[in-house]
């Protein structure tokens, strides 16, 4: 699925109404009656109160209104006050409304008595659409604060108000949505923190807007659901065998972290890896090896015997895994992974990025990518989307920017921005784990771009599973290994 950027969004509605025929009325009425289908299915309406701005949002508010009032639901419709000038669309919506003899009030009777709110079973914030940059107004964070302080659920209307559309910052108030009702296509700031945690439960719905519109104005990000997973999974042939699965070769391991590789290599086996090899410093020993992996030590690996090679897990920043390291960044092939101790050791290799071949995926959390670019985790996490679009295109790689919305960017491709995981999975190991996730996809050969989004995808998912299954705190990065092959199983339709 696309992921619009405001402009590219307002430029798919223009072609709508400019190439197909669409009135804006049109537009407007659909999207009004997204609103009303979400909050019929989901919510006791008693009665619903619509705070609406100036905008275009506001005419959405307004329609909203009207099927609402139309299907018996009392409504009050809050406003900016004095007679404000709509844009034409919202203006006759809010005429119609009017002239059915709707509920109005100004935005300081709320003001005044806070208390009114709470007196709505639901909210409807109609207040700010996606051109919003910036802080909002005095007058309007204070609705926005009444809203927030009122203890009952808030509908946002494609966007929270206050959340910036392209880039999920929240300068300012900002709602705290239990549902946002999102048009056409899902908008970067409702997949991205803080404007995620924002915008509650997402419903993205296309309005009637032409399809191929959907499909080909927005180039610069995408996500998929369960549905699309289906057909980026790999598939199992009846005559295969482990030789067809693919062999993944993990390199890492030291005194202390002999945890860590093994952990990747059964992520890679339970992601459908038909091999996997651990490989080891000579003479080290694997007291957690399981009889399901392989291990060599690293003087008697064959580098093109594999299929993609895992670097970095419990690989330590020593001398000798900087030779190693600089043995797998000189292969032509297979496809390599560099995760943990190898990115670490990579900061450390001048303009590294000139000397290495293709087929190269990192896998950094804001710390390590603070260390490859020269900069602070707070400054990583302030900017990730324009760090992954720039790093990707200088350094030629398939970079995943871990953590809360992990992205997935490769050179003059789309960022993938991942809509599954929780904080259940802040605990040691599970970088692990999605190293060897994306390894074993390598293996069965998904491209590096492919194989990096659907481990990030899957992995977060089997977070959400343990989350569910187990609870949201107090899950270990094993408990993910079981449920890697559901949450495949839930993608190919078989759960």
């Amino acid at each position: 699925m696309k992921v619009a950027m405001a402009q590219e969004m307002r430029e798919i509605d223009r072609l709508a109404m400019a190439e197909y025929a669409y009135p804006g009325l049109l537009l407007m009425e659909h999207a009004a009656l997204a609103l009303f289908r979400a909050l019929k299915a989901r919510f006791s309406l008693g009665k619903v109160g619509v705070i609406c701005g100036k905008g275009n949002n506001a005419g959405d508010g307004w329609a909203l209104a009207r099927l609402l009032i139309l299907d018996g639901v009392e409504v009050t419709v809050f406003t900016p006050g004095a007679e404000q000038q709509l844009p034409p669309d919202a203006a006759a919506n809010r005429e119609i409304a009017r002239r059915l003899g709707i509920r109005e009030a100004p935005w300081t009777a709320l003001l005044e008595a806070p208390a009114l709110l709470s007196s709505f079973s639901v909210l409807v914030d109609a207040l700010l659409g996606t051109g919003f940059r910036g802080e909002v107004a005095a007058e309007m964070a204070a609705v926005i604060a009444a809203l927030n302080k009122a203890d009952r659920p808030v509908v946002a209307v494609d966007l929270p108000s206050g959340v910036e559309a392209d880039t999920g910052q929240v300068p300012g108030p900002a709602v705290r949505a239990t549902l946002t009702v999102t048009f056409g296509l899902p908008k970067v700031g409702l997949l991205v923190y803080p404007g995620r945690e924002y915008a509650g439960e997402v419903i993205v719905d296309g309005i009637g807007l032409p399809p191929p519109l959907l499909r080909e104005r927005a180039t610069g990000y995408y996500t998929f659901n369960q549905r699309e997973l289906a057909a980026l999974l790999p598939q199992r042939k009846a005559e295969a065998h482990k030789g067809t699965q693919g062999h993944l070769l993990v390199v890492g391991g030291s005194p202390g972290m002999t945890g860590a590789p093994v952990l990747a290599g059964l992520a890679a086996l339970r992601s459908g890896a038909g091999l996997v090899t651990l490989g080891v410093r000579d003479g080290l020993n694997l007291p957690e090896k399981p009889m399901e992996v392989l291990a060599k030590p690293w003087s008697k690996l064959q580098w093109d015997a594999y299929d993609a090679i895992v670097v970095g897990p419990g690989l330590s920043t020593q001398p000798d895994g900087r030779a190693i390291l600089a043995t797998v960044l000189g292969l032509e092939r297979p496809c390599r992974v560099l995760d943990a101790d190898a990115l670490n050791l990579l900061a450390t290799i001048s303009r590294w990025w000139e000397k290495v071949k293709e087929g190269l995926v990192l896998t950094p959390h804001p710390g390590e990518m603070a260390r490859l670019c020269g900069l602070t985790a707070g400054e990583v996490q302030a900017n990730r989307l324009a760090l992954v679009k720039e790093k990707t295109r200088e350094w030629g790689v398939t970079l995943v920017l871990k953590g809360a919305a992990t992205l997935v960017g490769s050179a003059e491709e789309p960022i993938y921005i991942n809509p599954t995981g929780n904080p259940a999975l802040a605990t040691g190991g599970t970088g692990d784990v999605l190293a060897g996730m994306i390894g074993g996809l390598l293996a069965q050969g998904l491209a590096p771009a492919q194989a990096a989004a659907v481990g990030v995808y899957l992995h977060g998912q089997a977070g959400d599973l343990a989350a569910r299954e187990i609870g949201p705190v107090g899950i270990l990065a094993g408990d993910l290994l079981p449920r890697i092959p559901r949450v495949m199983g839930m993608g190919a339709g078989q759960c």
